[in-house]
C-alpha cells in the first residue's frame, strides 16, 4: 500500500510492538501483496468462459433470470464487459443475481456496457458504501467544487469537441496535479479517499483521472444510499472563475 515499513528480527517483536509498531508475519505480507495484485488485475483475469460458468451456477437458484437475460436480452460478451468494468473499479460482483436483475431491466433502454455498468453501480449503493466506511461512520471523501463542476460539465459536453470548452490543456494538467496532491495528503493506511462527484460527471472524471490515479475511487452521489454521511476532507476546485 506504499506505507513506510521496516524489517525486525523475531526477537525484536515485543520491543517493536511496545514502541507502537504493527508487526506482521512475512507470510501475511506476501499474501497481502498477492491478493492486491489479483484484485488489481481481476478484470483481466475474468474470462468470458468464467462468466459463462458463473451464469450456469446461478441457474440452480435463478434459472428464469439467467435464461431471460442471456442471450435473450444481452449477449454474453456485454455481460462480461459490465462485470469487467465493475472489477476494474474494485466493485465486488458476488451479488450476481442483483447485477443480472438490473441488467435485465436496463437492457430495455440500452445495450451499451458503460451505461449498463452505471445502472448496476447505483443498485449496488449499499455495497459501495460498505467498501468506503464501516457501518455508522461517515465516508471520508473529497468533493468537486462548484466552479469545477460547471467547467467539467462544459468540457464533457458534445459541443466541447467543437472547440468550445473553456478548460485549457495546461489547466487540466494543473487540476490533475492538484487532485493528486489532495489524495496523497489524505491517504490513510495506504488507501486513497474517494472522490464524490455529481452523477453526470462520474464517467468523465473517472476517464480523466485513471491514467494518474487508477486506484482512486470515483463515486457518484447517487451511488451512495440516501442520507449517507460524508466527511469532506477537501474540495477539488478550479482556481479561476469562468
Amino acid at each position: 500500500f506504499g506505507i513506510p515499513a521496516v524489517w525486525v528480527l523475531p526477537e525484536q517483536r515485543q520491543r517493536a510492538e511496545a514502541a507502537g509498531y504493527t508487526v506482521v508475519e512475512p507470510q501475511a505480507v506476501l499474501s497481502t501483496h498477492l491478493m492486491e495484485i489479483i484484485r488489481e488485475h481481476a478484470a483481466e483475469l475474468l474470462t468470458r468462459q468464467n462468466v459463462r460458468e458463473l451464469l450456469d451456477s446461478l441457474k440452480d437458484t435463478h434459472a428464469a433470470l439467467v435464461d431471460d437475460l442471456v442471450p435473450g436480452k444481452l449477449a454474453l460478451g456485454v455481460v462480461h464487459r459490465v462485470l469487467q468494468r465493475l472489477l476494474r473499479e474494485s466493485i465486488p460482483i458476488r451479488d450476481l443475481a442483483t447485477i443480472l436483475e438490473v441488467l435485465s431491466d436496463a437492457s430495455d433502454h440500452t445495450k451499451d456496457a458503460e451505461a449498463l455498468t452505471e445502472h448496476v453501480r447505483r443498485a449496488l449503493a449499499p455495497v459501495i458504501a460498505a467498501l468506503l466506511a464501516p457501518p455508522g461512520q461517515p465516508i471520508r471523501a473529497l468533493t468537486v467544487g462548484p466552479r469545477l463542476e460547471v467547467a467539467l460539465m462544459q468540457f464533457f459536453a458534445p459541443r466541447a469537441r467543437e472547440g468550445h470548452s473553456q478548460l485549457e490543456p495546461d489547466e487540466l494538467t494543473q487540476l490533475l496535479h492538484e487532485l493528486n496532491r489532495l489524495t496523497t495528503a489524505e491517504r490513510r493506511d495506504g488507501q486513497l479517499p474517494p472522490l464524490v462527484t455529481p452523477p453526470g460527471l462520474r464517467i468523465g472524471i473517472r476517464r480523466m483521472v485513471e491514467p494518474i490515479l487508477p486506484r482512486l475511487p470515483v463515486i457518484a452521489l447517487n451511488e451512495l444510499p440516501p442520507q449517507t454521511p460524508i466527511l469532506n476532507l477537501g474540495t477539488w476546485e478550479l482556481q479561476r472563475a469562468h
